[in-house]
């Protein structure tokens, strides 16, 4: 479990713990190892083949809440934030991508599909319930399998990442540096990294939501 971080990324055990905490700025970006579908076939889960038709024309929800999209514009930034990235570009600081599609910083690998139906029915509610809460954490309404389940997504081919601003008037301020810490961990192979990267996932439900100064994102990876 990666915990909350002050302007830079750590893990929860970090010795240096003591000398970034108390900054006004806080972000906290968290992955618990649950959430690697590889550990997931590990303890006796076995991944199931994803759906043909992708999961934007999935199962009909029940029981997961569907949400307005009051940061739509922001949630399709996002996604270009995370294709630079995992096509082999580089975020820059301001937010440019450099290289996309190059397969120059990293390996190239396929962007992914923004998935209507994932952020819609578990992406969005839950960056709602993070934001309005003041929390981060991936368990705050079970877990992220159960979410997608409940929405109609049965696959256990899936990952999460989940970006925490407080203190933040600019909500896309919150969410670029966001995806700057995540993409940073390319070189510590970090959990974050290796969901952006994963070539297995090819659908990515978001929800970004801002309550008050506290910015929540939530990135849903789909096989």
């Amino acid at each position: 479990m990666l915990g909350p971080t002050t302007g830079a990324q750590r893990a929860s055990r970090d010795p240096n713990r003591a000398s970034i905490i108390g900054r006004s700025r806080r972000l906290r970006l968290i992955l618990s190892a649950v959430l690697s579908a590889s550990l997931l076939a590990a303890i006796g889960v076995a991944p199931t083949a994803a759906g043909t038709t992708g999961p934007s024309s999935g199962t009909t929800a029940t029981t997961s809440a569907v949400v307005t999209y009051p940061w739509y514009s922001l949630e399709v930034y996002y996604l270009s934030l995370v294709n630079c990235t995992r096509t082999g570009g580089w975020v820059l600081r301001d937010g440019r991508c450099r290289g996309y599609g190059s397969g120059h910083y990293s390996r190239y690998v396929a962007p992914l599909r923004l998935s209507a139906g994932i952020s819609d029915r578990v992406s969005r509610p839950y960056a709602r319930l993070l934001a309005v809460r003041g929390i981060c954490s991936h368990f705050a309404d079970r877990d992220p399998g159960y979410r997608l389940r409940r929405g109609g997504y049965t696959s256990w081919n899936w990952g999460e990442n989940i970006g925490c601003g407080d203190g933040y008037t600019n909500a896309k301020a919150s969410v670029l540096l966001s995806h700057l810490r995540m993409q940073s961990e390319k070189w510590t192979n970090g959990g974050h990294w290796r969901n952006i990267k994963a070539g297995r996932f090819r659908y990515i439900g978001i929800g970004i939501w801002r309550y008050g100064t506290r910015v929540r994102v939530v990135t849903d990876f789909y096989g």
